[in-house]
């Protein structure tokens, strides 16, 4: 396999020197990370582990080179983006363990850094008021907490890390950020058809992130009840061509991820046609008029 001879240190460390340092360097570092060591790539930044040995989909390192330009979530954000080829050699050395070379072991599961405190030190937020009391309660389940281009005032949240199990998720605490509560994902968690139910309560949210999760047709019929969603990613799930005619109300989406979904390639077109102004990204083999994926 091709992996096996992608060295760290002649082949991908030259990638990310000239393609994340700016942001993610000892100059410069955003969101707590920094890329220019193993230790610090393997130590993650505010939202946790960016880097997950041998699951280059589990690895946002890799992964969010491969979005849409236009992506909020892209990266890199500044400058030039990895080529194909360099998104390729990235992915191959992850799937094959993130070798660092001798002398480096990986932990056993990286650590997931909180952003938020109510003092305002160096790496943190200061969030003020109520929301001091909200951010905790949710970082002490275990959800990581964000802002949306530095506003304190708009919040996404991250369930991947909270304890919950199918049919138990609990949007209490999320609820209470009310209108600034516009990014949520639970990404690669348990969620359930019938937990999706509950997300009417939170009818700000823009961008819904339910990829690889078990979501499946009956899970979609929910989302079309949440007004402001303009970025859908169901990404790996069990949503299919069942879902045409629920995806096609939501007329406000401007992105939506069904790569690796049971969507089969008529259903994309079909789905197309009805959104016409929304960029579906399904197979990067298929040119679909508005799709921008990257492969």
């Amino acid at each position: 396999m091709l992996g096996l001879s992608v060295d760290y240190h002649t082949v991908i460390e030259p990638i990310l020197k000239e393609k994340c340092y700016q942001c993610h360097g000892e100059d410069k570092v955003k969101g707590g990370l920094r890329l220019d060591s193993p230790d610090s790539i393997m130590s993650g930044g505010d939202g946790g582990e960016v880097l997950v040995p041998g699951a280059p989909i589990d690895s946002l390192l890799y992964l969010m080179t491969t979005y849409p330009e236009d992506d909020p979530d892209y990266m890199p954000q500044k400058g030039e983006g990895l080529s194909q080829a360099e998104q390729a050699l990235l992915k191959d050395w992850i799937e094959v363990g993130a070798y660092f070379g001798e002398g480096f072991k990986h932990e056993a599961k990286p650590s997931v850094g909180k952003k938020y405190s109510d003092t305002g030190s160096k790496g943190t937020y200061k969030i003020v008021g109520e929301a001091v009391l909200i951010v905790t309660k949710l970082q002490e389940i275990g959800v990581l907490v964000d802002t949306v281009n530095h506003d304190a005032k708009r919040f996404e949240l991250a369930y991947t890390y909270a304890e919950f199990s199918a049919g138990s998720f609990d949007f209490s605490e999320a609820v209470q950020l009310g209108s600034e509560l516009v990014k949520l994902s639970l990404a690669r968690t348990d969620v359930a058809n019938d937990d999706l139910k509950k997300l009417k309560q939170l009818s700000s949210i823009e961008y819904l992130d339910l990829s690889r999760t078990r979501v499946g047709d009956e899970g979609v019929t929910h989302l079309a009840e949440l007004p402001k969603l303009s970025y859908l990613n169901l990404r790996d799930t069990n949503v299919s061509d069942g879902s045409i005619e629920q995806l096609a109300r939501m007329t406000n989406l401007e992105q939506l991820y069904l790569w690796g979904s049971q969507f089969t390639r008529s259903g994309v077109l079909a789905l197309q046609e009805r959104l016409p102004e929304t960029a579906i990204v399904f197979d990067t083999n298929i040119g679909l008029g508005n799709q921008r994926g990257r492969p």
